[in-house]
């Protein structure tokens, strides 16, 4: 049995952007990950009232066109599928149901901070130790100090989570805007844009008239 770990990827991917993939791949690397999950979310349980504008099918769909030159990448519908907020707890329990392991969960800063709000939390970093991204608006040079105050006599355990590749932004919002003003992002994969464009995905929105 190897030791290497399979990387978890979840999150909405509304849409899923370069970003997102070179976060991905350079973390995999980072890891000598053997596999990285891709897993849209059905409902963010942290956005419960901020539900994706496009539906799982076309979000599952642009994941595969945005990692198909990924090798490691496997595209999974599991928590599409699973009625309700797709809590992380339930995915990597199915997933080591299923004999999936050992197991690195990819996340954010933002959301390493947090870490202690989610369901099950301690469940989920014994399933799934977290690998963290630094992002905005945390830096690499102060992000240590912030999980000290977090996380007490555990943060040796999370700082050594922080990964050693670039930060990065990731903004599927920035993209959501400038495709609603008729704008083509430069972070997503032209693939990626014709097909959404093709399924009428994020449609224009007229901008407010200027009364002045």
């Amino acid at each position: 049995m190897t030791n290497r770990p399979t990387l978890v990827f979840g999150g909405t991917f509304d849409p899923p952007h370069r970003t997102h993939v070179a976060m991905a791949r350079q973390a995999a690397d980072a890891l000598d990950a053997r596999a990285i999950l891709v897993i849209p979310a059905a409902i963010n349980p942290q956005r419960i009232h901020a539900h994706p504008l496009a539906l799982p099918h076309h979000r599952l769909a642009m994941c595969r066109i945005a990692f198909r030159d990924e090798p490691r990448a496997q595209i999974l519908d599991l928590e599409v599928h699973r009625a309700g907020p797709s809590f992380t707890i339930h995915t990597v329990e199915e997933l080591a149901a299923r004999g999936e392991g050992p197991m690195r969960l990819l996340i954010g800063s933002d959301q390493a901070v947090n870490f202690r709000s989610w369901r099950a939390w301690e469940r989920v970093e014994h399933l799934a130790p977290p690998a963290i991204v630094v992002r905005p608006p945390h830096a690499a040079a102060t992000l240590p100090a912030l999980l000290r105050e977090r996380f007490g006599p555990d943060a040796d355990r999370w700082i050594g989570r922080i990964l050693p590749i670039s930060p990065t932004d990731v903004s599927a919002t920035a993209a959501r805007r400038e495709l609603a003003r008729g704008l083509d992002p430069v972070d997503l994969d032209p693939e990626v844009l014709r097909y959404l464009r093709s399924h009428g995905l994020y449609p224009l929105r007229d901008e407010p008239t200027s009364t002045s």
